[in-house]
């Protein structure tokens, strides 16, 4: 997996290795445990290499090892993409701040003020990444994310040189994969193999250098060694799930199915662009942003008709839904015969709901097994007549095949109607972690926690989904309606 497609994620808490005793090539830690600094280094490694939920075991050991250990604190609530929990664990570690040293300190001082910990936002991270390479010259992960940011520039030339660079001071699997990934993009196969190989010889125990190698065979069109190493990557990393997604579009396309995306009938990049925004939001609950989207598609090209669609169903303009509803219908036969055949669907749905929709839904089954649309299609049909089972099985399905973070939320409503209540549970984490910019896996999570009469956890989880977004008010309705049953404030 290419790390640069975290770059923009992480810019701004790239820095969190920067905790010195003093200003040096190197770095130092202020713990006096050894093995604590052992797993702050393992979690930093794990965190380079995509393995965050290693990271997250590694930086939680060195808290428990070191409970004063400050900056141990601030990079396990980096690796939680839960707000809830990661200012739980900021909260702690601002209690241990006067025992680090002088440059944890400045460098804590500088999370306090990032958003992403709680705090106002401002920090100029690209700035501070260059001002703690100047501080500790050899630190590699410094010199790593400068190349990234070059990378990330289109400075190929400055990227590569960064990477060497990294590498002469110590052959290291984050510089050799950014480096492949670089001379892939620039038709540089044979370099590109060298530096996955040696990635490999690096960190022969991670799974994502055996997914960058599995990359390179995919470019080169050769499938067979391709999922050969996916499929080392899942054996040693089962969670690895963007290997997991490549061994099954390899299955499919060599048994000669067709899993393209889908060709939209609008010529507009823009209106596309817009509809799949709307059709994300949709399907995350937030009906007012999925409408603006429609809108802009439609304005954008009037003639696209799927939009119009959505407009019908998507509450809150009932009667913009009225005639959404006669210009879908209008525009119709001239769209593909996939939107063609889910508008006359969602129309009849509409005009008839009371009607069993199985035959229409197996007919869409045959025609189109591989699109989204259509599994979210049956699931919602399954889960409205309460078969649940057969819902779970899609909807898990779904998640293990695209990365749609929708259907994680709905896998934990279903578990949660069958009375699975951790299985429910662990399914809103995903759904947090999958989608942590997003107010409706928090409202979904406080949900999860009233159902369990933990008031007090569903009363945060509303509020942090309400903070994010002031206008998913239904959440802050929630958690007023539980401000007598949330446990007092002593």
């Amino acid at each position: 997996m290419k790390n640069n497609a975290l770059f923009i994620f992480i810019l701004f808490t790239l820095f969190i290795s920067g905790c010195s005793q003093k200003v040096s090539d190197y770095v130092e830690y202020s713990t006096t445990s050894s093995e604590a600094a052992k797993q702050m280094n393992s979690g930093l490694r794990y965190q380079d290499n995509v393995a965050q939920h290693l990271a997250r075991e590694s930086f939680q050991k060195a808290v428990d090892l070191d409970p004063e250990f400050a900056i141990a604190y601030y990079s396990l609530a980096q690796m939680h993409r839960d707000a809830v929990k990661r200012n739980a664990i900021v909260k702690k570690g601002k209690q241990f701040v006067s025992k680090a040293n002088k440059s944890e300190k400045i460098l804590i001082g500088n999370m306090a003020k990032d958003s992403w910990w709680g705090g106002e936002g401002g920090v100029d991270w690209s700035e501070e990444i260059e001002r703690y390479n100047k501080l500790f010259p050899k630190e590699i992960r410094y010199i790593n994310y400068l190349g990234n940011m070059a990378n990330y520039d289109g400075d190929d030339k400055s990227a590569e040189a960064y990477y060497k660079q990294s590498l002469s001071i110590k052959e290291n699997s984050d510089a050799l994969n950014s480096l492949g990934y670089l001379y892939s993009r620039q038709g540089k196969m044979e370099e590109a193999k060298d530096a996955f190989e040696r990635q490999i010889n690096v960190s022969p125990d991670l799974a994502n250098p055996y997914d960058s190698m599995g990359d390179y065979y995919l470019e080169k069109k050769d499938n067979k060694n391709a999922k050969e190493y996916f499929q080392k990557a899942v054996a040693i990393d089962s969670e690895f799930i963007s290997s997991r997604r490549k061994i099954w579009r390899i299955d499919e396309e060599e048994a000669g199915n067709d899993i393209s995306s889908t060709e939209w009938s609008s010529d507009s990049t823009n209106a596309v662009n817009a509809f799949m925004s709307g059709f994300w939001q949709f399907y995350n609950i937030h009906w007012s942003k999925a409408r603006e989207e429609f809108e802009k598609a439609v304005q954008i090209d009037p003639e696209f008709a799927m939009p119009y669609l959505f407009l019908v169903f998507t509450p809150g303009d009932s009667a913009r839904s009225v005639e959404a509803k006669k210009i879908a219908e209008g525009l119709a036969p001239t769209a593909s015969q996939y939107e063609r055949d889910m508008i006359e669907y969602y129309l009849y749905r509409m005009d008839n709901p009371d009607a069993d929709l199985s035959s229409r839904i197996s007919k869409l089954k045959t025609n189109y097994p591989y699109k989204s649309f259509v599994m979210i299609t049956e699931a919602g049909d399954l889960y409205s007549k309460k078969e649940y089972k057969q819902a779970i099985d899609i909807y898990t399905t779904m998640w293990e095949r695209f990365d749609f973070s929708p259907s994680l939320n709905m896998l934990g409503y279903a578990n949660m109607q069958l009375g699975n209540m951790e299985t429910a549970r662990s399914a809103f984490e995903d759904y947090i972690y999958n989608n942590s910019m997003h107010p409706n896996p928090y409202d979904s999570m406080g949900e999860y926690w009233e159902k369990m009469e933990k008031y007090q956890s569903a009363y945060d989880y509303y509020m942090m989904a309400y903070t994010m977004d002031s206008t998913f008010s239904i959440s802050k309705e929630r958690a007023d309606a539980l401000e007598d049953k949330k446990t007092p404030v002593k």
